[in-house]
């Protein structure tokens, strides 16, 4: 009887440990097949990262190309135009010259634009390069001016009495900046009109620079979509709106601002205060 109930005992406990291996076994395998399937689940994750990010980088360079794309065939076109302005083909009538100046206008108009939304995507996403060096903003502000002088024929001043205004900051972000603000009053000044270009040194140091027109002025609801691009105030302004979106953002991130003073029927003053060194925020 003692040997019949240890066999019984024996014959158990082999059961136990065979349920107990079995189990065993049923776990492991169950673990590994998790643990198989969380791999090939994150080498998909890892895979659709990889390409998320290079979509990222093409969405990226996308603007570039697209401006290089818009602004190569329209160069070509406004240098034709002016070519033909300067009547090196022939002499042109008085129609033709209508033609051709309206030609070089709206050319310039979409090459602005072009840039415009090129230094936007650029600095919403922080890919401007930004290269700090010493400025002379009076050089700058004079060099737009005559530029845009050039190309639109509107009269523009420049009061550039006084010494060299250095200042440490970015010159190819602090050109565009001034193109656009010089640019946009130049546009908006209207046909008789002319354009008032300063700029003084501040207090603390760094520098205002301030672009007058004579021409109609703004009224508030001008003023609040003044830089919100393809919006519509009270008038009919010309261009997209870009240009001065351009001047707030670039003067934001060199550490300045943008006031603007305006009556309805006097004119506009649009003014840039900037540091004397980028990252320096102006009181």
């Amino acid at each position: 009887m003692g040997h019949r109930c240890c066999a019984h005992r024996a014959c158990h406990e082999v059961y136990f440990l065979s349920a107990v291996v079995s189990a065993g076994w049923i776990c492991a395998g169950f673990a590994a097949i998790c643990c198989f399937g969380l791999a090939i689940a994150l080498i998909r994750t890892r895979r659709r990262v990889r390409q998320c990010e290079a979509r990222l980088q093409e969405l990226d360079r996308q603007p570039a190309v697209i401006s290089h794309e818009i602004r190569t065939p329209l160069s070509l076109v406004r240098g034709a135009a002016e070519l033909l302005a300067e009547e090196t083909p022939g002499p042109l009538t008085p129609a033709q010259e209508m033609f051709v100046s309206t030609i070089s206008d709206n050319t310039q108009l979409v090459i602005d634009m072009a840039e415009n939304m090129l230094a936007i995507s650029r600095l919403e996403t922080g890919a401007l390069p930004s290269h700090q060096e010493l400025v002379d903003i009076r050089a700058v502000v004079s060099s737009c001016a005559r530029e845009v002088r050039r190309i639109l024929g509107t009269p523009i001043f420049v009061e550039s009495s006084g010494g060299m205004i250095p200042i440490v900051t970015d010159e190819t972000q602090v050109r565009q900046l001034v193109w656009n603000l010089v640019n946009n009053a130049a546009r908006h000044a209207g046909a008789d009109a002319s354009v008032t270009v300063s700029v003084r040194a501040g207090d603390a140091g760094g520098c205002t620079i301030s672009v007058m027109d004579r021409g109609s002025g703004m009224t508030d609801q001008d003023v609040d979509a003044l830089f919100t691009p393809f919006s519509t105030g009270s008038t009919r302004r010309p261009g997209s709106g870009l240009g001065m979106m351009v001047v707030k953002r670039i003067a934001e991130s060199l550490g300045g601002r943008v006031l603007v003073d305006t009556e309805v029927g006097s004119g506009t003053a649009i003014m840039v205060q900037l540091p004397e060194h980028v990252g320096r925020e102006e009181e």
